[in-house]
């Protein structure tokens, strides 16, 4: 038998219900087969967990009605019996026994199929609840995903109209010595101080670290501004809004911090715009 074979035969053996040739062969393989011998453990235990928790059925009131004729019937053939005798005979009771077994067994499959049925329904619910657990974090990863385009989407419309804006003034960022490939560009509205900085080249940061903004006005210390991060191609786009001291005469530097920022920069400069 091929391995599927052998997954259709787990279930009635854990409920005892293979013949005898069929159960050596199934357990023949359960010894080479750790799939199957988890499976046969999962039934059983499901098997185990409903004996306990079913309820016990009543015989229908068909057969009720049968086995109360058949008493009925008895009776009166002893009765008939002793008015002729004078002794009580007993009758065998073979039929009555037989009659007994078969509602017995009758009782007993039917319980069996009532069991399979809820196992089997039972591990579909469990599958089901599974996949829906499954689409439901798939859903948020993508919500996730579309609410971070949607913010790379505002932040570059916000760039754009700043950088169509007549009030509008450029800062080139040049990369220093522990950044030589790092670029970037500075651009905000000296009526509002509205600004986006765009950054390219710059190394990944460690998992301690980030990069922080700072404005550097002359006469005055360096404001803290912004903390964030590159892609894995060094790329990096954010909205700012600059302080109302450094509007018209303030250095741009991005330094490495760590990962919660800083009050005062203490890492070194990867970019710096010219001092005016």
């Amino acid at each position: 038998m091929e391995h599927q074979d052998y997954q259709q035969l787990l279930f009635p053996h854990s409920l005892d219900a293979l013949e005898v040739s069929e159960a050596r062969e199934l357990e023949a393989h359960l010894e080479t087969c750790a799939e199957c011998r988890a499976e046969l453990i999962a039934l059983r235990d499901d098997a185990a967990l409903l004996a306990h928790t079913a309820e016990p059925a009543e015989p229908s009131p068909e057969v009720r009605a049968r086995i109360l004729e058949s008493v009925r019937a008895e009776r009166a053939v002893d009765r008939a019996g002793a008015m002729n005798d004078k002794v009580v005979t007993m009758r065998p009771r073979a039929n009555w026994n037989v009659w007994t077994m078969g509602l017995r067994i009758a009782a007993g499959l039917a319980f069996v199929a009532l069991l399979m049925g809820l196992i089997v329904f039972w591990r579909r619910e469990v599958k089901l609840r599974q996949e829906v657990a499954q689409l439901n974090r798939q859903l948020n990863t993508q919500q996730h995903e579309l609410a971070r385009d949607r913010d790379v989407l505002a932040r570059q419309r916000e760039a754009l109209a700043l950088l169509n804006s007549p009030d509008a003034k450029h800062m080139e960022l040049a990369g220093s010595e522990t950044a030589q490939n790092a670029r970037g560009s500075f651009v905000y509205d000296q009526k509002t101080g509205k600004a986006v900085f765009l950054a390219d080249g710059l190394p990944a940061t460690p998992s301690d670290k980030a990069y922080e903004l700072w404005f550097i006005p002359k006469g005055h210390s360096p404001m803290p501004g912004r903390i964030f991060t590159v892609d894995s191609s060094g790329h990096a786009l954010l909205s700012e809004q600059m302080p109302a001291d450094a509007i018209g005469n303030a250095v741009i530097a991005i330094t490495l911090e760590p990962k919660r920022g800083s009050a005062v920069p203490t890492g070194a400069i990867y970019l710096s715009s010219p001092k005016s």
